[in-house]
Order: structure tokens, then C-alpha cells, then sequence
């Protein structure tokens, strides 16, 4: 199988209120980057324009999970209206790659319809000022991902993203551990994403894991295993991104840190879980760091 995909490189999430949703993920022990606004083309060739999106991130040493906001909220920006109105949570899964154009070549090879290679980028706040940081990336199957924006991208300035002074956080979390999939039919998603990743799953019954070479995995389950998995009531609509895993080295002291912050947690096969109706429609889930 192909190794041009080494791990999930962000997860992207859409919030109606980006003041509420820092203050959410601050009080689970998170620290946020300031806000970044979101330039890009959509076809190879364009020009690079505003896109009326920005971001506040959580971030680690490999990846991190993206909060997505209108830069202007009286100017909502047409993608996120878009994925607001079908629910909000998260909506974006990108994969990491050194070479976005030979991702491209096999997706297009195997029959899956892409993008192209197209750019994107946004101004970042660093110890020496402002500066651009700039991506490729790959969308997969536009036409064919219900379960949410499927991509694959190649940082052209990772030195601006993956800062020192943000990817330590209170609760000791270190990594954007693994993003999780309710689906309807478990066997047809795993084709698609064998398809999509160049790797194999590891299949048990109704729940596949796909696992990366750099950090992290992702898990396929479907919506019987999803109700003992993840504890509370909202789910996004079926199929869609359920729940984000972070690698914690103290779930102990998590637990506490939730509790003295008045976040409600519930237990779920040895981790901690914030339901998705307390964090923004995306179950968090903390996970032993071993």
C-alpha cells in the first residue's frame, strides 16, 4: 500500500459562537491560538483570495484540531453557513502528506475524483510578527463525502504552525490522538478510506481502525457501537465525524480539572468523556497516554 499518508494532520470543527467555544475548550484544560484568517483558492490557478473563515487551534507537536469561525460574523462565509446549517461539530478531516501531487495521481488513478492540488493560507501571529503560512492540499471525492470536507495536505511553512509557545497545554495533553466516524455501513467506509489513506484497516466486527505511521488513527464504528462508545445525547447526522481523542499523560488529574471547572464528564471504558452537547457538537474524549 501507498505511504504518502503518514497521519491525520488537523481535524476541523464549525461553531455558531467562537467566544463560547474558547471558553469551553479553555475550561478542559486547552490553550487556543489567537485567531487567523483564512486566504485560499478553490481550482488550481486561481488566485489566492479571503475566504471569510478563520481559526483558533489547538495545537501539538504533529497536528491539532482547528475551530472554525466567520472572520466577520455580519459577512458569514458560504462554507461555514454550509456546514452550519447541516449541524455544528466537526466537518473536516485532513490527512498529512509530504507529496500532495503524488496523493492526487493515485486517488485519480483509482477512480476517487479530486480537487487538484490547491493552495491555501493565513496570516499567523510568531515571536518575530506576522507571518504567512502557506499550504497544498488535496480535497478527496467533493461529490462523495457525505461525512464531511475529506483532504490531504502538505505544510509549506510548518515552523509558523507548529510553534513551541502553543503546543504545551494545562491538562498535559499531546496529541490529537484519534478522530471517529459514525457510519451506516461500517464495510462500505472502509473500501473508501483504504481508498483514500493508500492503507489497510484492522476490522473487529462493526468498528475499524485505521492506524499512521507518525501519530494517531482513526476509527470507522457504526451507530450501535457509537451509543456505548460515546456517552450523551447529540450525534451529528449519520454519516459524520462523532468524536476527537486526545492523548492525555494523567487521566486522573483530567477528571479533576473537569470537576473543579464544572465541565461534566463521563467515563467510558477507562477514558474521559465531554459529551458532544458540552463541547460544541464533537464528543471530546481523553485517552491514557500510553
Amino acid at each position: 500500500m501507498s505511504e504518502d499518508i503518514d497521519s491525520i494532520n488537523h481535524v476541523g470543527m464549525a461553531v455558531r459562537d467562537l467566544a463560547d467555544a474558547t471558553a469551553r475548550y479553555e475550561a478542559m484544560g486547552f490553550m487556543l491560538t489567537p485567531f487567523s484568517p483564512h486566504s485560499g483558492a478553490w481550482k488550481p490557478g486561481e488566485a489566492i483570495k479571503p475566504l471569510g473563515s478563520g481559526n483558533r487551534c489547538v495545537m501539538f507537536e504533529h497536528n491539532y484540531l482547528e475551530i472554525l469561525a466567520n472572520a466577520d460574523p455580519s459577512v458569514p462565509s458560504e462554507r461555514l453557513a454550509g456546514y452550519l446549517r447541516h449541524h455544528e461539530g466537526a466537518h473536516i478531516i485532513c490527512f498529512n502528506t509530504s507529496a500532495p501531487e503524488r496523493v492526487d495521481e493515485r486517488l485519480r488513478a483509482a477512480g476517487v475524483g479530486t480537487s487538484g492540488v490547491i493552495p491555501l493560507q493565513r496570516d499567523i501571529d510568531t515571536d518575530a510578527g506576522v507571518r504567512t503560512a502557506r499550504f497544498q492540499r488535496v480535497q478527496f471525492a467533493p461529490g462523495d463525502s457525505p461525512e464531511g470536507y475529506i483532504q490531504a495536505a502538505k505544510h509549506l511553512t510548518p515552523e509558523y504552525i507548529y510553534q513551541p509557545r502553543y503546543i504545551r497545554h494545562p491538562n498535559g495533553c499531546t496529541e490529537l490522538s484519534n478522530v471517529h466516524l459514525i457510519v451506516d455501513d461500517v464495510r462500505a467506509f472502509v473500501a473508501r478510506y483504504e481508498r483514500y489513506t493508500g492503507l489497510h484497516a484492522r476490522v473487529d466486527g462493526e468498528r475499524a481502525t485505521f492506524r499512521f505511521s507518525l501519530c494517531g488513527s482513526m476509527t470507522i464504528v457504526s451507530q450501535v457501537h457509537a451509543l456505548k462508545d460515546l456517552p450523551g445525547t447529540l450525534r451529528p447526522p449519520v454519516p459524520g465525524i462523532a468524536a476527537i481523542s486526545f492523548r492525555c499523560p494523567d487521566l486522573a488529574a483530567q477528571r479533576r480539572r473537569l470537576k473543579d471547572a464544572g465541565v461534566h464528564v463521563e467515563d467510558s471504558d477507562g477514558r474521559c468523556v465531554v459529551p458532544a452537547e458540552l463541547a460544541n457538537g464533537v464528543a471530546v474524549v481523553f485517552e491514557d497516554a500510553q
